[in-house]
């Protein structure tokens, strides 16, 4: 019986599988979250592109996410999150509801609350660039928590701009 082709095809398929985790394990977390952010702050061509660019802000995450007591929790409910987006939408409540608690879990019980900065009564037009500018921040800030090895820090302003962007304008308040 010659294995040969089906053998190939099978390695084949293995990797293929696994591509995604490979590329991700050799990227730079800052390359990622430079990226992704640059995605979403240009006019993205479609949904999806949002959607990749936010796994993607969330895969940093992991890459980044430092060794504590709950770090198997977070990356649980992170994945999950993950795995909503792409098989669901960027706006079910269960991702909302996972990224929250992964939130809590890096800032030590702190609830998430949507930015006072972007909250408010102006014109909509206001409320996106207040939006892109409250977003820019915790990139920046994220990036600079993550060079200077605080890295808890950086996850929490990366889930901060996740959560800012699937979040409905009526859960606001």
């Amino acid at each position: 019986m010659r294995k040969g082709p089906w053998t190939a095809a099978g390695l084949l398929a293995l990797f293929l599988s696994a591509a995604p985790s490979l590329l991700c394990a050799g990227k730079d977390a800052g390359g990622m979250i430079v990226h992704a952010n640059s995605v979403i702050m240009s006019k993205p061509s479609s949904g999806d592109d949002v959607k990749n660019a936010l796994i993607e802000i969330l895969d940093a995450s992991l890459l980044i996410l430092p060794k504590t007591d709950s770090t198997a929790e977070c990356r649980s409910r992170i994945e999950v999150a993950k795995s909503e987006f792409d098989q669901k939408s960027l706006f079910t409540d269960k991702a909302h509801q996972h990224l929250s608690l992964a939130y809590r879990l890096v800032t030590g019980g702190k609830r998430w609350q949507f930015p006072a900065e972007i909250s408010g009564d102006y014109r909509e037009k206001d409320v996106m660039e207040k939006a892109k500018k409250a977003c820019q921040v915790r990139i920046d800030s994220a990036l600079t928590e993550w060079k200077n090895d605080r890295r808890e820090e950086s996850v929490r302003y990366l889930l901060e701009y996740v959560l800012m962007v699937i979040t409905p304008v009526e859960r606001q308040g």
